[in-house]
């Protein structure tokens, strides 16, 4: 009797075992399965925080904008002053008149052509110039020059001008007296020696230098005279 209900009890214990074993089991599935469920809700939570913490992060970052190298005002307006200055036409002077180029000693060269008409002629440098003149007439002429000039009568005058050869290469200073407005035919080239090439050549360049003035210049005392020395002087004479 006394093993039979050892017996009993210890059916009882296992079944109380395996009842308790069951129900664990049956907890234990019930919780995976509420996990399970949980699980789809916890990722969306997590990325919907991710994705608005990414949207709030994106907003306060300021975008990076390029910036050109500030160039310094003073070069730029330097730049535009020196394009309008090149750009800019230049003003050509005034070119001078002839009496305004000669020199004191009333030569024509190159140098006074060069002045007169500007400098697209060939400008020569007036101190190294051969000039249009020989050598021996620019000593003759500055001998002449410093030979004391005779005493004239009030009514006469030393006349001058710069007169051309016959084929215009060259020129010559001519020199006459002018007496009651008339012209000293024997006195003209009075500078130059008698009989002299010089003073033959200067006496025909006078010739014509009388009737070119006799045509250009009005009616004057100046035309009147040039005019009777046009018509009664001989360069020969």
């Amino acid at each position: 009797m006394e093993s039979m209900r050892n017996s009993q009890d210890t059916c009882k214990g296992l079944s109380a075992d395996d009842d308790d074993t069951q129900d664990f089991v049956r907890r234990r599935k019930l919780g995976k399965t509420l996990q399970s469920r949980h699980y789809p809700l916890v990722f969306l939570i997590i990325a919907s925080a991710t994705g608005y913490a990414a949207t709030q992060y994106a907003g306060s970052v300021a975008p990076v904008v390029a910036q050109r190298p500030d160039v310094p005002i003073q070069k730029l307006l330097l730049a535009d002053i020196t394009s309008h200055t090149e750009h800019s036409p230049k003003i050509e002077a005034r070119p001078l008149t002839l009496p305004e180029c000669l020199g004191a000693d009333n030569l024509i060269d190159e140098a006074v052509i060069a002045c007169r008409f500007g400098s697209s002629q060939k400008a020569v440098n007036r101190s190294n110039a051969q000039g249009m003149v020989s050598a021996r007439y620019m000593s003759h002429y500055k001998a002449q020059r410093q030979m004391p000039q005779p005493k004239l009568a009030a009514a006469q005058f030393v006349e001058s001008a710069i007169v051309l050869q016959w084929d215009r290469t060259r020129t010559y200073r001519a020199e006459w007296v002018v007496t009651d407005n008339q012209i000293d035919d024997t006195s003209v080239c009075r500078n130059w020696r008698g009989g002299s090439i010089e003073y033959r050549e200067c006496r025909k360049g006078a010739k014509v230098y009388f009737k070119e003035q006799c045509k250009r210049l009005a009616e004057s005392a100046s035309r009147q005279r040039y005019c009777s020395a046009a018509s009664g002087f001989s360069p020969l004479g």
